[in-house]
């Protein structure tokens, strides 16, 4: 088992790399920033502030974290329980813990699909367009919380990482943010395209593997 996380962990490292200058590539395409991307850096500025200058929201995280180990576990096919929570630590008593369970706070952003789906949900009620830069200053807000205390939680290398192979996770959340990160802010900037960052990605990952392939055995 060590052997083989230590090869993916090797074999993710080039991905990581491409996945990075795609996403250089396409954020610094950006020409004209629209109301709704001013809106989106405000609230990420704005979170940047308060947890580097004034207070930390260390509650809400680990509340956030350990209700991900309890969906992604339900999404398995198994049951958690005994959810336990504070502002220093957490935890939950779950039946299938795989990969996807272990990772799945790192991977998603919880607080940023839950502004998602209460914007969708209200869209069938109210005319919610007209409260549309507060949901992208929140999305923006919650997103960037995600990706502060998942660095730290790497930077710290939480044991949930230990257990599923510490690079080898590492490189794995990284690249699901970057799609994650770039996904959303596809949705606000007109110059940032999801699809062609996506195949961008792919094309090169398959050349540089098929290139890799044919010096070693071709």
């Amino acid at each position: 088992m060590i052997i083989l996380r230590f090869i993916i962990s090797i074999l993710l490292i080039p991905i990581c790399v491409i996945a990075t200058i795609s996403f250089y590539n396409g954020i610094f395409s950006i020409q004209d920033v629209s109301k709704s991307g001013l809106y989106f850096i405000s609230g990420s500025l704005m979170y940047s502030i308060i947890h580097l200058l004034l207070f930390r929201l260390d509650f809400l995280y680990v509340f956030g974290h350990e209700s991900m180990h309890a969906f992604a576990t339900v999404c398995s096919g198994g049951k958690a329980s005994k959810m336990k929570v504070s502002s220093k630590e957490g935890s939950v008593k779950t039946t299938t813990p795989n990969f996807f369970v272990i990772l799945a706070p790192y991977m998603i952003p919880v607080y940023t699909v839950i502004i998602a789906i209460v914007y969708f949900i209200l869209s069938f009620f109210i005319d919610i367009t007209k409260y549309s830069g507060i949901f992208i200053f929140l999305i923006g807000f919650t997103l960037m919380f995600h990706l502060a205390y998942t660095a730290e939680s790497i930077r710290q290398k939480q044991s949930d990482l230990i257990k599923t192979g510490y690079f080898s996770s590492i490189s794995f959340i990284y690249i699901v943010n970057l799609v994650i990160v770039f996904l959303i802010m596809s949705l606000f900037f007109r110059d940032v395209f999801f699809i062609g960052f996506i195949s961008d990605i792919y094309e090169k990952t398959k050349f540089f593997y098929w290139s890799f392939w044919k010096q070693l055995f071709l």
